[in-house]
C-alpha cells in the first residue's frame, strides 16, 4: 500500500466513525433540546462554538483556537495551545513546545503576524519564532490561516499564525476582571513550578465608546532533564546494531525558565462608522541552566566485539595521576552555564474609517526584537584506559574498567560565549473595501515593511597551558563537585548513568577568574577571532507590496481571485577572515539582492446547505531564506566540533498551493470535516551536513569535524489530507450530556529532490499527526484529557543516508480538571505528561542509533482562578 493510500485509508476510517456519531447525534434532536435548557452554554462549549464560527465564516481554511481553549489544557504557551489544531505538528524543546510546522512545512517557512502584522523574532538567526516566548494567556485567540487570501502577507508556505490580542469590546459586560493562580510539582527534581496572570477591562463613557484592557502574566519553572546523548553513528562489519556510535555523552540538565508577559489595549469608537486604537505587547524569556555532562569518545579507537556482536572492550592505557595522557578512548568531564534572555515589543496604532460602502483599515507598528545569550564552557579530559560497552539496549551502556579521578581529569579548554542580537521593524497598511452588496466587495490595498537585524558574537577561546607546570587537573585545585546519577530512559527508570567527578560551578567560576591573566589559561588568538567574526552579520529587509482582490457571491457559490505582488529588496553584510604573512585580518563582504513575486490565488466556495461548506482553492507562496544562510560568513563551535557556514546566494522558496476541504456543521459546536492539499516547492533550502575525521580547519585540528551549509535543490511536492472532527454529546440523557471529544487527523508525504540526485522528505515533515480529546462540561464541572503524537520527522539531511537525522515519534497526555466552588471562583488541577515521554533523536533510518533521548518526567499543577 502506498503511503498516499495509506493516508486515504487512515482518513476514511476517522471520517466513517466520526459521521456515524454524528448522524447519531442528529437522529436525538429532542433529546439534545432537552439538554440545551438545562446546561449554561459557557468554559468549553462556548469557546468551542466561537472558533468554529471563525473558522465557518472564513474565506480560506482558517483554524481557531479561542480564549476559554487556551485554558482547557495545561498549555505553557502558543505551541502547544495550536498543537491541538488538525496539521499542526510542535518541536519540542526541554519538554517544552517551541517551533510549529503547518502541513508538513518547516517553522522557518510559516508567517507570523500579531493583530495582522508580522511580528519578526528574537532568534538572531532565524525566522521561525519561538512560540513558547509568548505565553497563551496574553492572546485572545490563535489562528492558523492554511489557505490565504491576497491581502495577507505572501510568507507562510506552511500557514500563517496570527496572535490576536483583547480588546474591551470583546467582553459582554462593561467591566471584567480575571486572576488565576497555579503552583505544581515536578517529579525528577522535586520543586515547585508557579504561574499567575491577571486582566482587566472596562468599557467607559457615556456611550461605552472607550474601552481599555490591560493584562500581565508571570511564570517561574525550575525543572531538570535527564539526557543520553551519543553522536555520529557509521556502520561497523562485525556490530549487531550494524554500526557503531562515536561517543556516549550523558547529562543532567538543571534549569530555570522564567517568562513575563505583558499586553494592553486602548480602544475608541466614537461613532459606528470609525473606530481608532493604541495596543502593544511584551514578552520575555529568561533561562538559567546548569549542563554538567559525562562524555566518552570512541573515534580512533578499535572495538572488540565478543561473539554476539553486541558486546566488548575498547581497549586503552589510563592517564597518569598527573593528567598526563595515556592511550585509547577519551573521557571527557563538561560543565556549561548559560543564561539566556530574549524578549519580544511591539506597539502598534491603527483604525478604521467608513463612507458609505467604502470602508479603510489602516495599520502601523514597531517592534524591538532582542535576544542575549551569553554561556561559559569548561572542558577536562582524560584517558580512563580501557571500556565496556554493551549496545544490546537502544540506550545503551558504556563505562571504564576504572572510572578516571579528578587528579587524571586535565583542563583542555574555557570557552566565554556572547552572543547579542536586535531586530527592528517598522511596517504600515492601508485597506480599502468596495460593498457591493450582500457578500460581495472588492479590496485593494498596499503594505511596507523594513527590517533590520544584527547579530554580533564574541567567543573567546583560552587553550591549557603549553608546559606540564602550567597545566593543571580537577583535582589539583579542589575543583571538583560531587556526583550524580541521570535516569534518561523513561521505560527503565532504575537504569541510572553515573556521572563523577563532577565540575563544581562556584569553585571553577572563582578559579577561572582570579587565573585567566596567568599562565594556566593560554589565550587561543586565532580561534577567539574566527570565532568573533565569521558569525556576525547585518541584514536589512524591505518589502513593499500591494494587492487586489475580490469577493463574489453567486448564491450557493462564492468566488475570491486575488493577486498579490511583493518587491523584496535585501542588504547584508557578514565577515570572513584573511590571512596574509601569517596576520588574519576580518573582512566584510556585503551582498545585495532583490526579486519580486507575483502571488495570484483563487478560492470557491459551495455551500449546498446552511451546515455544509466546501472549498477549492489554488494559491502561490514564498518562503524567504533563513538570515543566517544568507550571511557570507558562518559560525564554528570549537568545543563541540561542529561549522555552520551560509550562502548569500539562496534563492527563496515559492510554492504553487492546491487545497480542496468539505466542512459539515451538523449541530452546535459540532464539525466534521475534511481536507487534501498538495504544494509544489521550487528552490527547496536543505542543509547538508558532512563529516570529516582528524582534519584541520581554519588552522585547528579536530578529531571529528561536522560542515553544515545550505543549499537550494531543485524541487520538492508536499501532499497530504487532514480530518477533523468535534462533537458535545449533548444529546445523551442526564450527566452524559456533559461530554464531548475531539479527534484531528493528519497524514503528509513529501519528496525533496537534492542536487547529489538522493531524494528525502522535508525537514520537520511528520508524517503522522494525530490527536484525541475528551472533555466534560456540566454545571460546576469541567474536565478534559488529550493524547497527541507528533510523528517521526527528518531533522537535517546527511551527505550520505545514514548520516540523514530524524525525530522520533512524541506521543503526550495531559489532563485537567476544574470545579467551580462559587459563582466567580474556579478549581482546577492540571497532569502535564502523564505518558513520561522522552524527546528522542536518531540518525538514518534506524532508530536505534539514538543520538538524544531527554526525559522530563511528569508535572503536576493545582490552582485557583476568579473572574468577574
Amino acid at each position: 500500500m502506498s503511503r498516499l493510500q495509506t493516508v486515504v485509508s487512515f482518513s476514511a476510517s476517522l471520517l466513517a466513525l466520526a459521521a456515524a456519531t454524528a448522524v447519531q447525534a442528529q437522529t436525538a434532536p429532542a433529546a439534545e433540546e432537552a439538554s440545551e435548557t438545562e446546561i449554561v452554554v459557557t468554559g468549553t462549549r462556548a469557546s468551542q462554538v466561537r472558533a468554529l464560527a471563525a473558522k465557518r465564516e472564513a474565506i480560506g481554511v482558517i483554524d481557531v483556537a479561542a480564549a476559554d481553549d487556551i485554558g482547557r489544557l495545561p498549555d505553557r504557551n502558543v505551541a502547544e495551545v495550536i498543537e491541538h489544531l488538525p496539521g499542526i505538528g510542535v518541536t519540542y524543546d526541554q519538554g517544552e513546545g517551541r517551533y510549529v510546522s503547518v502541513r508538513g512545512v518547516p517553522s522557518t517557512l510559516n508567517g507570523y503576524t500579531l493583530n495582522g502584522l508580522e511580528i519578526g523574532n528574537p532568534d538572531g538567526n532565524t525566522r521561525a519564532l519561538p512560540l513558547d516566548i509568548v505565553s497563551g494567556q496574553l492572546v485572545n485567540r490563535v489562528e492558523v490561516a492554511k489557505v490565504k487570501t491576497a491581502d495577507m502577507d505572501g510568507q507562510g508556505i506552511g500557514g500563517t499564525i496570527n496572535l490576536v490580542t483583547e480588546t474591551a469590546f470583546d467582553f459582554k459586560e462593561p467591566f471584567a476582571l480575571a486572576a488565576t493562580a497555579k503552583a505544581g510539582y515536578q517529579e525528577l527534581n522535586k520543586k515547585v513550578p508557579y504561574q499567575g496572570d491577571a486582566s482587566i477591562a472596562k468599557r467607559f463613557g457615556a456611550d461605552e465608546q472607550f474601552g481599555i484592557v490591560l493584562g500581565g502574566s508571570y511564570s517561574k519553572r525550575d525543572f531538570a532533564s535527564d539526557g543520553f546523548y551519543p553522536d555520529d553513528w557509521r556502520p561497523l562489519a562485525g556490530a549487531a546494531r550494524g554500526g557503531v556510535p562515536t561517543n556516549i555523552k550523558y547529562t543532567e540538565y538543571n534549569l530555570t525558565r522564567t517568562r513575563i508577559g505583558a499586553a494592553g489595549s486602548l480602544d475608541w469608537h466614537p461613532n459606528d462608522h470609525q473606530t481608532l486604537y493604541v495596543r502593544g505587547v511584551y514578552s520575555k524569556f529568561i533561562e538559567d541552566e546548569v549542563r554538567g555532562r559525562y562524555r566518552l569518545d570512541f573515534t580512533s579507537t578499535p572495538f572488540t566485539f565478543n561473539a554476539d556482536g553486541l558486546t566488548g572492550t575498547a581497549p586503552g592505557t589510563p592517564s597518569s595521576q598527573t593528567g598526563a595522557a595515556g592511550t585509547g578512548t577519551e573521557r571527557r568531564q563538561d560543565l556549561r552555564l548559560d543564561y539566556k534572555v530574549k524578549s519580544i515589543a511591539t506597539a502598534m496604532v491603527g483604525g478604521s474609517t467608513e463612507f458609505d460602502r467604502l470602508k479603510f483599515d489602516y495599520a502601523g507598528s514597531r517592534s524591538r526584537n532582542k535576544v542575549l545569550d551569553r554561556f561559559s564552557t569548561w572542558q577536562f579530559r582524560c584517558n580512563p584506559g580501557p571500556v565496556n560497552f554493551d549496545f544490546s539496549d537502544v540506550i545503551y551502556t558504556a563505562a571504564p574498567v576504572t572510572e578516571c579521578n579528578a587528579n587524571q581529569l586535565q583542563f583542555r579548554q574555557y570557552n566565554l560565549s556572547t552572543q547579542r542580537g536586535v531586530e527592528d521593524i517598522w511596517q504600515g497598511k492601508l485597506d480599502a473595501t468596495y460593498d457591493l452588496g450582500g457578500e460581495s466587495f472588492i479590496k485593494l490595498g498596499a503594505k511596507y515593511r523594513t527590517s533590520d537585524r544584527d547579530l554580533d558574537q564574541s567567543n573567546p577561546v583560552y587553550d591549557r597551558g603549553t608546559t606540564a607546570a602550567t597545566r593543571f587537573t580537577l583535582g589539583q585545585y579542589n575543583l571538583q563537585g560531587g556526583a550524580i546519577t541521570v535516569h534518561p530512559d523513561n521505560t527503565d527508570t532504575d537504569k541510572g548513568y553515573v556521572n563523577s567527578p563532577l565540575i563544581d560551578p562556584a569553585a571553577i567560576k572563582a578559579f577561572t577568574d582570579a587565573q585567566l591573566n596567568g599562565n594556566l589559561f593560554v589565550f587561543n588568538r586565532a580561534t577567539s577571532l574566527t570565532n568573533d567574526t565569521i558569525s556576525d552579520f547585518q541584514l536589512k529587509e524591505k518589502v513593499a507590496s500591494g494587492y487586489a482582490m475580490a469577493n463574489l457571491a453567486f448564491g450557493a457559490v462564492t468566488v475570491t481571485p486575488g493577486l498579490r505582488f511583493e518587491h523584496t529588496r535585501l542588504n547584508v553584510t557578514g565577515y570572513q577572515l584573511q590571512t596574509s604573512s601569517g596576520v588574519s585580518t576580518a573582512v566584510p563582504l556585503r551582498r545585495a539582492s532583490d526579486y519580486n513575486d507575483w502571488l495570484p490565488s483563487l478560492i470557491v466556495r459551495i455551500k449546498p446547505s446552511d451546515e455544509t461548506i466546501f472549498r477549492l482553492s489554488y494559491s502561490r507562496s514564498l518562503g524567504r531564506p533563513e538570515y543566517n544562510n544568507l550571511s557570507p560568513g558562518g559560525s564554528i563551535d570549537t568545543g563541540n566540533g561542529t561549522v555552520a557556514l551560509g550562502n548569500p546566494d539562496l534563492k527563496p522558496y515559492r510554492a504553487d498551493n492546491f487545497d480542496a476541504t468539505g466542512e459539515w456543521y451538523f449541530a452546535r459546536g459540532g464539525l466534521l470535516s475534511v481536507g487534501v492539499f498538495a504544494k509544489r516547492i521550487a528552490n527547496p533550502i536543505f542543509t547538508q551536513t558532512t563529516t570529516l575525521t582528524n582534519t584541520v580547519y581554519n588552522g585547528v585540528n579536530y578529531t571529528t569535524l561536522a560542515i553544515a551549509q545550505p543549499f537550494n535543490a531543485d524541487r520538492g511536492d508536499i501532499v497530504g489530507i487532514e480530518a477533523q472532527f468535534q462533537q458535545q454529546f449533548t444529546f445523551l440523557p442526564g450527566a452524559l450530556s456533559g461530554l464531548g471529544i475531539q479527534l484531528t487527523g493528519t497524514l503528509t508525504d513529501s519528496t525533496l529532490r537534492l542536487p547529489n540526485g538522493r531524494t528525502s522528505s522535508f525537514p520537520s515533515q511528520s508524517k503522522y499527526l494525530y490527536g484525541a480529546e475528551l472533555f466534560y462540561q456540566r454545571g460546576p464541572v469541567e474536565a478534559s484529557v488529550a493524547y497527541h503524537n507528533t510523528g517521526y520527522a527528518l531533522l537535517a539531511v546527511g551527505a550520505l543516508d545514514y548520516q540523514d537525522q530524524s525525530n522520533d515519534d512524541l506521543k503526550r497526555l495531559d489532563a485537567k480538571a476544574s470545579v467551580a466552588v462559587l459563582d466567580n471562583v474556579t478549581v482546577f488541577a492540571e497532569a502535564q505528561n502523564l505518558t513520561d515521554a522522552p524527546t528522542r533523536q536518531y540518525q538514518g533510518d534506524r532508530k536505534d542509533w539514538v543520538i538524544q533521548n531527554e526525559r522530563y518526567g511528569r508535572t503536576f499543577y493545582g490552582g485557583v482562578s476568579v473572574k468577574f
